[in-house]
């Protein structure tokens, strides 16, 4: 990627993301895709804009959407959520983001996350650090009696192993936050908001780019690509080194 096209691909997030919030004051037409779980015009215009600004510009790269699927491609892939915490966008909330990455054989290269009514754009790549609004992010551990972690809850796991999880964190001493936007979670790990991140499904659109903004920023993250995780999503849990070895000991999907 060239800087000139690094720098259109960023000034064109920036601009979908005032689309989207249009669209919204505008009165959305949304759609149900399942229990507690829409899509709105929104998403559709924000993936289609940049699938096709991608495949323009990156013609042998696939692209991975989560309103659209896969497209194959002969290089790398682009992995887009083009709104994640849908239910908070349209309800007026200012808790959601556009979520892009790219992979390539396996490695997270590139990580943009966008949060328009927070004014917040998060930007990594591997190897040269990430940043915040143009402000680099370099993780700091907490002491241990001041732990505040992400959580999030899928739908594909029960109630019960996710009140077993809380019950564990909160047993340990370790605060935790659900805000139902697990992409802008991971950014607000990298930015030292929160100390981690957990949750036990999650699809790869909603974390590849928090996941590279984490480690960049001197973090650690599960392989969350192994076993097909691209694809068929995955557990996660990043953050400060040490939290994330504390809460490996603690969690139930993670323990050995």
């Amino acid at each position: 990627m060239t800087e000139q096209q690094q720098q259109g691909l960023c000034d064109l997030i920036r601009q979908l993301g005032t689309k989207a919030q249009a669209l919204r004051d505008a009165g959305l037409q949304i759609e149900s895709k399942g229990r507690q779980d829409f899509v709105s015009e929104a998403d559709v215009y924000v993936e289609r804009v940049l699938k096709q600004w991608l495949a323009e510009q990156f013609p042998e790269d696939g692209f991975l959407g989560e309103e659209s699927g896969l497209v194959a491609g002969k290089s790398g892939v682009w992995v887009l959520d083009p709104i994640d915490g849908t239910t908070n966008f349209i309800r007026g909330m200012d808790y959601w983001c556009i979520s892009l990455a790219y992979v390539q054989q396996d490695s997270i290269e590139l990580g943009i996350i966008y949060a328009p009514d927070r004014h917040e754009f998060f930007f990594a790549r591997r190897g040269a650090g990430a940043f915040l609004n143009g402000k680099r992010l370099v993780l700091q551990e907490p002491a241990a009696d001041a732990v505040v972690v992400g959580m999030g809850r899928s739908s594909r796991t029960t109630v019960a192993r996710y009140t077993q999880t809380l019950e564990s964190v909160l047993n340990d001493g370790i605060e935790y936050r659900r805000f139902g936007a697990g992409a802008l979670m991971l950014a607000h790990v990298a930015s030292g908001l929160v100390h981690a991140y957990y949750e036990e499904y999650i699809n790869s659109w909603d974390v590849l780019a928090g996941l590279l903004l984490i480690t960049e920023a001197g973090g650690s993250s599960n392989a969350f690509l192994e076993n097909d995780g691209l694809l068929e999503g995955n557990v996660v849990l990043a953050g400060c080194t040490g939290v994330v070895s504390r809460l490996s000991l603690l969690l139930p999907s993670l323990k050995q």
